[in-house]
């Protein structure tokens, strides 16, 4: 999938924008170029799990327009948060518990700086394509960044299916019908990217494993 800088950056941007978009860039179709990230919450026990992006790109802009600016822009705590959604305001306070004491600035400042080592990655992206070191980047950049969120895995089709379905068991194998997981995993089917059958078994397989 072929996009210019402006139409990653508009793309997601409306999505800030709508919460009801037809066609959100997040938890997509897998497709023969996806990219599948798996990361946690420190404030949740609910908070792991996977998330497929139609592309490495748009796994850059889910952090670049949606967790970088969610953790790191200064907001002020409000008491009606209290009072309208407890459950809300008792999540806030287990991540308030994660993120260190710093002041505004020293929060837009490492706004500022993830925002722009996030924009750099995307574009050396959109100008020389997709590199495996590139996912280990992100990683760095996301961790590096963030109190709450930790990025653990970064998969990007085909390239990396094999060390997905390492991480997260291979959709197409039936683990219920022999005694162990590789007993399993030897009987499935060969998994073809280009069957719409076995990628909607892999979407399925992420979902279960996802939020």
């Amino acid at each position: 999938m072929s996009r210019s800088l402006q139409e990653y950056h508009e793309r997601w941007q409306r999505a800030m924008r709508e919460t009801h978009i037809g066609d959100p860039p997040w938890d997509a179709d897998v497709t023969i170029e996806s990219c599948v990230i798996f990361e946690s919450a420190h404030s949740t026990p609910m908070g792991e799990g996977a998330t497929a992006f139609p592309d490495f790109g748009d796994a850059v802009c889910f952090y670049r327009h949606l967790r970088v600016p969610e953790e790191l822009e200064p907001q002020e705590h409000s008491s009606d948060v209290d009072n309208l959604l407890p459950g809300l305001a008792i999540m806030e306070q287990s991540w308030e518990r994660q993120r260190p004491e710093l002041t505004n600035a020293q929060l837009r400042s490492r706004l500022t700086a993830a925002e722009q080592a996030l924009d750099n990655l995307l574009e050396e992206l959109v100008q020389r394509g997709y590199r495996a070191e590139m996912s280990k980047r992100l990683r760095e950049i996301v961790n590096d960044s963030l109190f709450d969120f930790e990025l653990h895995e970064v998969f990007v089709l085909p390239g990396d299916l094999d060390a997905l379905f390492s991480f997260l068991g291979n959709p197409l194998a039936a683990y219920e019908a022999y005694e162990n997981e590789e007993e399993a995993e030897a009987h499935a089917p060969a998994f073809d990217l280009n069957n719409p059958e076995h990628r909607e078994a892999l979407k399925e397989h992420l979902q279960i494993v996802g939020r």
